[in-house]
């Protein structure tokens, strides 16, 4: 499987124009209409070596809480909120502040309720303590400087070695540095960007590869990547809308900055939850209440994780192993990506309106499982005209469908002229009722790696979308074609504390791409994530891995891959193809 990059370019008209660049750097544009021929075929400073795991003590957690946060304890200094992360941390060790002069002594102040105060002209106020830091007298290593060659020019500066060890606790809480004069009056302060300090101290949570939830013969496995937060505990529930069965206070691993727990026998089919403890800067200490970054499946709208092994034979339909061992047959049916001749469609548009179609199954996985469907025998006759595959548009779990009690967003009135669709009234019609509407085109990533609810027959059953999504792509094999999807993992919906942030409100200030302040840039059109940060990067290769190995992707539609790094999709290349 190839990974090329594929902009898709809208114009005015009808035509649609593909630029498909391969990352080994050959280009190809052309035309096309309808039939879409995208071009894609699928021991270190500060760390003692043998550390254990960190035991954190017990914390009751209410997991049928309502709502998605609590705050165990606000920041009393809303000014604390308004500071911009001006300084990036380079590595555990170095930090840099663009457009600071090097006058005066520079202090990283911590605290663990958020309460520092740092005012110009005034003295730090709230502080715990603080850790003295000097200009660096060397260049940062290569590597470093390669990363972070965007930023501008300013001071580096270095935390004392005898300091060091002591930063992995640091970054659980409220961090300030400040410049004073002699006389500890404030010259200027920032916050910091975090991501350069995590990935150098927790560099081998990349080599894991059963984050998320597993399930073995004799205990299920959850484990999670949350290096800042103080505490973790997993809530488990029989159903997606049940009581709490338990609660799981979880460890967290010195060394990978990863929580963990197991749990004897096999909880397949049940649901879970996140309770984390972290610090959250402008806000204080909150426990968020969240979904797993890795979730497999889902219940109603997202609201729970579910428990699944996808190797498990009672998610897998009939001849479905077969059809895997088959799945390179299907690769190198087309020699090169050029001779690729593909049909773009929507889920839910492909079967929506089609009378054939039992009414159950309109516009939802099952849809293509009808071969008798005028939809099906449409996509087989364009399959035995030389179409090689189909390009599903987004299919992941996304955030702005209802997955339940949704609403047709207009429906043309009887006798309707071409004067009354061209009026205003059909977007005034939608625009009532968007947030409910049942049609979206899909590009607002909730969990990566999860199919979308809404086009299963049964949103509440988590088990429902993994096996009918699997139906779906084995009739689609069957009417002999490939299958290939959009995939987005340039944005996320949301981030910072509000209800649909998943990564935000486990690693805040980590996942998304951050501005010269510290804001979130919003190039995508929402809230970019930063694969260029080591374990947003392992997500999206995760996650890919797991479309092309578990459900028989033949090949990905990557949106506005720009914003990738080369080395990143380099990589991403080499793994699925492994995989597949």
């Amino acid at each position: 499987m190839k990974v090329y990059v594929v902009l898709l370019q809208y114009g005015m008209g009808i035509e649609r124009t593909t630029k498909c660049q391969s990352v080994s750097g050959v280009s190809i544009s052309q035309s096309v209409f309808r039939l879409i021929a995208i071009c894609i075929s699928l021991a270190p400073l500060g760390v003692v070596a043998n550390a254990v795991p960190t035991v954190k003590s017990a914390t009751t957690v209410d997991c049928n809480v309502t709502g998605f946060q609590t705050i165990l304890s606000a920041t009393p200094n809303p000014e604390s909120a308004k500071l911009p992360a001006r300084a990036y941390w380079l590595n555990r060790q170095l930090l840099k502040w663009p457009g600071a002069g090097s006058a005066g002594k520079f202090t990283l102040y911590h605290s663990a309720d958020g309460k520092i105060v740092a005012t110009r002209g005034a003295a730090v106020q709230g502080a715990d303590g603080g850790a003295s830091l000097e200009l660096s007298s060397s260049l940062p290593p290569s590597a470093v400087s390669a990363r972070f060659k965007y930023i501008p020019d300013g001071p580096v500066l270095a935390i004392a070695t005898r300091d060091v060890s002591k930063i992995p606790a640091l970054l659980k809480k409220q961090l300030v540095l400040v410049q004073e004069d002699r006389s500890g009056i404030v010259l200027n302060a920032t916050t910091l960007q975090i991501a350069g300090a995590l990935d150098d101290i927790y560099s081998s949570a990349k080599n894991i590869d059963d984050l998320g939830v597993s399930v073995g013969k004799a205990s299920t496995n959850f484990k999670l990547w949350a290096p800042t937060a103080r505490a973790v505990s997993t809530c488990v529930y029989e159903s997606g809308v049940g009581k709490s069965v338990g609660q799981y206070v979880m460890q967290e691993n010195a060394i990978t900055g990863i929580w963990s727990i197991a749990k004897p026998g096999d909880l397949s089919g049940k649901y879970y939850k996140y309770f984390v403890d972290v610090f959250v800067s402008g806000v204080g200490v909150v426990r968020n209440a969240v979904t797993d970054p890795y979730s497999v499946s889902l219940t109603t709208d997202s609201t729970r994780s579910y428990i699944a092994d996808l190797n498990a034979a009672n998610l897998k339909p009939e001849g479905w192993d077969k059809s895997r061992r088959d799945q390179l047959k299907r690769l190198t049916k087309v020699a090169s990506a050029t001779d690729m001749v593909i049909y773009e469609l929507h889920v839910r548009d492909f079967s929506i309106n089609d009378a054939t179609v039992s009414a159950a199954n309109r516009g939802k996985y099952l849809a293509f499982t009808e071969a008798s469907s005028n939809a099906m025998k449409h996509l087989k006759a364009l399959a035995a005209s030389g179409l090689t595959d189909v390009h599903l548009l987004p299919v992941f779990d996304i955030s702005t469908v209802p997955e339940s009690g949704c609403v047709s967003g207009y429906t043309a009135p009887p006798n309707s002229t071409s004067d009354d669709l061209d009026s205003e009234a059909p977007q005034a019609t939608i625009a009532a009722v968007a947030d409910k509407d049942c049609f979206n085109w899909g590009y607002d990533p909730f969990h990566f790696s999860a199919p979308e609810g809404s086009y299963a027959t049964d949103a509440a059953d988590g088990a429902r979308r993994i096996v009918e999504f699997r139906q779906m792509v084995a009739a689609l094999q069957q009417a002999g074609l490939r299958v290939g999807m959009d995939v987005v993992y340039n944005h996320t919906f949301q981030s910072g504390q509000k209800e649909k942030s998943v990564l935000d409100r486990i690693v805040p200030g980590y996942y998304h791409r951050l501005n010269a302040d510290g804001a979130v840039e919003q190039s995508t059109c929402c809230e970019n994530t930063a694969t260029e940060n080591m374990m947003m990067g392992k997500l999206m290769i995760d996650s890919a891995i797991l479309w092309a190995k578990q459900y028989q992707i033949d090949s990905f539609r990557f949106d506005l891959m720009g914003h990738q790094p080369r080395a990143v999709m380099l990589e991403l290349q080499q793994r699925v193809n492994r995989a597949a």
